[in-house]
């Protein structure tokens, strides 16, 4: 998963799902140096590939350098990849996210409410979501009865009824 917004307007922007399909050194450094980039296949990603006469959207993916300043007063760099590893993520990092598949794991209470529909909603088709664990309904219809969203309702009714003029 890219973790830094690279190039949004073709496809690669904070969040984009892909898949590792290389790791390029260069000739001249020792393998034991930082690779000089990562080639990631990108489903979203709508640019130039990197490999010549194939279909696959193949981006590379170069480190970038990161200052810090750290509040002793001394201060530094370090070299990375804006990429992690996206076996899972949670439903705040999904937020925004279109997936193609979703196997949702929303555990047995709710921190937050509507937290369980922004995980159900993350998906593009309802035949791709799976649970990892089953909950009642009933979580789910606690939406509509919440404090909050009736405050949000009030708050619409009351803008739909201003008059401007």
């Amino acid at each position: 998963m890219l973790t830094k917004n690279i190039w949004q307007s073709r496809g690669l922007y904070n969040g984009s799902l892909g898949t590792v399909r290389g790791v390029v050194y260069n000739a001249d450094v020792p393998q034991s140096s930082p690779p000089y980039c990562i080639l990631v296949e990108l489903d979203e990603y709508q640019g130039p590939s990197a490999v010549t006469n194939s279909d696959r959207h193949i981006v590379p993916i170069i480190p970038e350098t990161v200052p810090f300043d750290q509040s002793c007063g001394k201060s530094g760099s370090w070299i990375q990849f804006p990429l992690v590893l996206g076996w899972a993520i949670t439903i705040h990092k999904a937020q925004g996210l279109t997936l193609k598949k979703v196997i949702l794991g929303i555990g047995s209470l709710e921190n937050s409410i509507g937290l369980t529909y922004v995980g159900c909603s993350r998906v593009k088709s309802w035949e791709n979501l799976a649970f990892d664990h089953s909950f009642p309904w009933s979580r789910l219809e606690k939406i509509n009865t919440h404090t909050g969203l009736a405050k949000i309702r009030a708050e619409i009714d009351r803008l739909a009824n201003l008059r401007i003029g």
